[in-house]
């Protein structure tokens, strides 16, 4: 079977009031899984997000410890941030421990609504009803940074270089059925700086050429006149993308993706190109006076997984972390590996992509899920069978002549230091 039939005959077996959030949901896993498996992902993801929501209403959380249980967490500002499933989100540091910066934030039970949160070198942010709020790094209070200017369906955050962050929303819009945005937002001033994406979708007019898709024969011209016409809804894309580090002025180029529904940039200097492939307009990280850009997927890659980061310096330097690590300093990141004695953590050298096993005393029955780390402190996540619990837990890396050798355990649950 083709593709496109493929596809058409499992869109045609989904309703369409959730194909706007699968699509959504697709362009969030993009990088590092192919498309098919994206769209088998957001259907689970869909279904798994309806039991959150009524275990959310029901019973207060999904995890013991009066809603401990870390659903996710980042790296930014040197805190660690994390959110629970009661939907509190903590800020983290060993000498400060758990100080809680926002309570229920992750959903409103009531409206039924999601929000999204993110960090950068400047401070936290996050998305509730009409308003994206500031909390400046090493304070409590929040601050009102930008106003949306219509009703808000779903939201997410990402960051988007030093004091920036990205902001992907769905509008809900009468008259076109959904307007979707991405743009760059200056976490400082709240002024927007370049938009992404703009694309609006009707409904009715994108279920009339599915239903032709699905009813003709591939190949034959009312498919292909159809075909077409999908094609026609591409989303509008910013040409240039602009980001400074140090003195260097860097431009993400909008190049042809191989599909309609894709997108790619190059990351380029005076127009020469950095690095042999393709990274995300966004999710674009700092360590130290560094850029860090997460590889992307487009063009002639888009059925490739592909892991990886461009780390790009005010030195001149570029360097290319090709493992699914994670930032920790500008010498290391860090990534989970399964080996035969079960899960190991490396360091991985930055310069040369070698790796390095850290000996870490732990509890045979913690399994980790994700790792962050800022170079000094690294935070796992993940089930521990003799608590019964999620936990998140803090670890002091150690070093040895500049390589790091073991992880020492500060924490072993933040979520009981909450304040």
């Amino acid at each position: 079977m083709k593709r496109n039939e493929l596809l058409l005959d499992v869109i045609g077996e989904v309703k369409d009031e959730y194909l706007q959030e699968i699509d959504s949901r697709i362009k969030r896993v993009r990088r590092g899984r192919r498309w098919k498996r994206a769209l088998l992902a957001a259907c689970v993801i869909l279904i798994a997000g309806i039991v959150v929501q009524f275990a959310v209403m029901l019973g207060g959380g999904l995890g013991s410890r009066s809603g401990g249980f870390s659903a996710e967490g980042f790296v930014a500002g040197g805190y660690y941030f994390h959110q629970t499933r009661d939907g509190d989100v903590f800020r983290y540091t060993p000498e400060e421990g758990s100080v809680r910066l926002i309570k229920g934030c992750i959903l409103d039970r009531w409206k039924n609504t999601r929000y999204s949160t993110t960090a950068n070198g400047y401070g936290f942010y996050y998305s509730k009803g009409d308003w994206i709020y500031r909390v400046k790094h090493g304070e409590t209070k929040s601050e009102k940074l930008y106003r949306y200017e219509v009703k808000v369906g779903n939201i997410y955050l990402y960051p988007a270089g030093a004091n920036d962050i990205a902001v992907e929303v769905h509008y809900d819009d009468k008259n076109v059925g959904l307007h979707n945005e991405l743009f760059i937002l200056d976490g400082i001033t709240g002024d927007r700086k370049v938009t992404i994406i703009d694309e609006y979708v009707n409904q009715e007019e994108i279920g009339a050429i599915r239903n032709v898709l699905r009813n003709e024969e591939p190949e034959s011209d009312a498919y292909n006149k159809s075909l077409d016409q999908l094609n026609k809804h591409t989303p509008a894309f910013a040409k240039k993308i602009t980001y400074t580090v140090g003195k260097r002025t860097l431009e993400l180029a909008l190049e042809e993706g191989k599909d309609w529904f894709d997108y790619t940039y190059r990351l380029t200097e005076n127009g020469k190109a950095l690095f042999n492939g393709y990274v995300e307009p966004y999710d674009v990280r700092t360590v130290g006076d560094s850029l860090v850009f997460t590889v992307g997927r487009g063009g002639n890659n888009l059925g490739n997984d592909l892991n990886g980061y461009v780390i790009v310096s005010p030195d001149g330097t570029n360097r290319v972390v090709k493992v699914p690590s994670v930032p920790g300093n500008e010498k290391f990141f860090f990534t989970v590996k399964d080996t035969e004695d079960g899960e190991s953590i490396l360091a991985v050298r930055t310069s040369d992509n070698e790796k390095f096993k850290l000996k870490w005393d732990r509890s045979e029955e913690r399994h980790v899920r994700d790792i962050y780390s800022n170079g000094s402190y690294l935070w796992t996540m993940g089930f521990d069978g003799k608590k019964g619990d999620g936990l998140a837990s803090c670890y002091r890396i150690e070093y040895e002549n500049g390589i790091p050798t073991a992880l020492t355990l500060i924490d072993d649950d933040i979520t009981d230091n909450n304040k």
